[in-house]
């Protein structure tokens, strides 16, 4: 049986999921002549790239900006070669990103050099090493890096560089993009998130988030693509360690020689494909491995717009304490009474890219901050007064933001997990701690003949530094089968 208004002649490649891991590698197999075919389960392709309307208000859901679009950057020479420079006008802000706390501003701007001065001023005594710092992750290529740094965790190279604990908690405090403090975080992964998405970053497709996945999708069709949104993939068959296709809906099949999965890799193993097919050793290992950790998002629609009270208007990092114990705001997280922590809130502006995205006159804003649990009684009970206090410490920063309020959401943990299918919401695959990065841990070609995995659920030897990180991974996914069936 097919599910309707799909032929019966079978695809080259069934990709599993429309995040941006999925369809740059779809566009990359269309391109080169394949029948692709993409399914995602949700209404709209982009996973955590996605946005979403309210009342005249647009919201990016999650992703905040894109990085690496400097000339030689990852994600531009996708941007390029794919053809999206005809499809989405990319915008930037300057700065990027802005630390407040305790009276003070650090700004990270467009010009590395200009970062680098922000910082020297507001640590005289560490200016040297500061400039030390920057230059050793920002010039050194990728094998320096790799060597230096592979079974290093962030701290060590915070250490060996400066003495000042303030200093390295607000260079730690970024790694907030992948979630994990420097003790944890693997060295190499924190080099590339800041090469290649904090030093390089502030790019916005005008519009709204959602306009880069919209033109790869358009993109993909163009090159004769074919994508179906709304529908779940539920198995992914297997015989004699070989795919033949996906199920989707329990009863319809679609044949195909390739399957690329480029949904969380949990699912993929225990549920899509299931425990017969896969060894135990190998079944241990994806129960036993650590994910990221997850966010509670609040957006609110403001009557107001800032850009004449707030100067900088970009995406802040606020520290709403005195505190800069980072060690402890993750450890708040494994707490079971209160999975979260608010010492630092991750605020940011979309307006001030693009105003397009709200009414005249108005503004949107995002209050992130990182949270575990999949407590369904937990958060249906404590998601609205854990908004009301992150509005109630951002306010110190934005006044008379709670009398401006006219649209007001919240997400969780669960929410993003229902429209990602994520396991526990888990914002960024894997935990990138030094022994998870291993290309060997989950690569992405699997044990399964033509099995691929694409996304922030494979293992490149790097860790996960944002879209451009999975982006690069849906390129190298492409390429791998396309070799691979030219050799068949």
């Amino acid at each position: 049986m097919n599910p309707k208004g799909l032929k019966k002649d079978e695809y080259d490649v069934v990709i599993i999921g429309a995040g941006i891991g999925g369809l740059v590698c779809g566009c990359y197999l269309a391109k080169a002549g394949m029948k692709v075919l993409i399914v995602e389960q949700h209404s709209s392709p982009g996973g955590y790239c996605t946005s979403f309307k309210r009342k005249g208000f647009i919201f990016d859901s999650a992703v905040h900006y894109l990085g690496s679009l400097r000339e030689k950057g990852q994600l531009r020479k996708i941007y390029n070669e794919l053809g999206l420079n005809k499809k989405v006008e990319i915008l930037r802000n300057d700065p990027s990103d802005m630390f407040i706390f305790t009276g003070n501003k650090i700004r990270i701007r467009n010009d590395p050099e200009a970062t680098i001065s922000e910082f020297q001023e507001n640590f005289k005594k560490e200016a040297l090493n500061i400039k030390k710092f920057f230059d050793f992750i920002y010039k050194s290529d990728f094998t320096e890096l790799f060597i230096k740094l592979k079974n290093k965790v962030f701290k060590d190279i915070l250490d060996d560089y400066f003495k000042d604990f303030k200093l390295k908690s607000i260079l730690g405090l970024l790694l907030g993009n992948i979630g994990l403090p420097p003790s944890r975080a693997s060295a190499l992964s924190s080099a590339i998130l800041y090469r290649e998405f904090i030093l390089d970053g502030g790019y916005y497709p005008k519009g709204g988030i959602q306009a880069f996945p919209n033109a790869l999708v358009e993109q993909f069709k163009e090159f004769g693509g074919k994508i179906i949104l709304g529908k779940k993939v539920e198995t992914i068959i297997v015989k004699n360690q070989t795919v033949k296709g996906v199920g989707v809906n329990k009863d319809d099949f679609i044949q195909s020689r390739v399957v690329v999965s480029n949904g969380d890799a949990t699912q993929t193993f225990l549920k899509l494909i299931g425990k017969k097919h896969l060894p135990l050793k190998f079944r241990n290992k994806v129960e036993s491995l650590e994910i990221s950790p997850s966010a509670s998002i609040v957006y609110l629609g403001l009557n107001k717009n800032y850009s004449g009270v707030l100067k900088d208007r970009c995406s802040w990092w606020l520290y709403t304490t005195d505190s800069f114990d980072l060690e402890k705001m993750y450890s708040d997280l494994n707490r079971k009474d209160k999975p979260y922590s608010n010492d630092i809130v991750f605020c940011t502006f979309p307006c001030s890219r693009d105003q397009s995205l709200s009414p005249p006159n108005s503004e949107c804003i995002l209050l992130i901050i990182l949270s575990k649990g999949m407590n369904k009684e937990f958060w249906q009970n404590n998601k609205y007064s854990l908004a009301e206090s992150l509005i109630k410490k951002v306010e110190n920063f934005i006044p008379n933001l709670s009398k401006s309020i006219v649209i007001k959401e919240v997400a969780t943990p669960l929410t993003l997990n229902r429209y990602t299918l994520n396991k526990d919401g888990a914002s960024y695959g894997w935990s990138s701690i030094p022994s998870q990065i291993n290309s060997n841990i989950m690569p992405k070609e699997t044990f399964i003949k033509n099995l691929y995995l694409a996304g922030h659920w494979v293992t490149q030897g790097m860790g996960q530094g944002g879209v451009s990180t999975v982006a690069y991974c849906g390129k190298n996914v492409a390429r791998s089968i396309t070799k691979n069936m030219k050799t068949n």
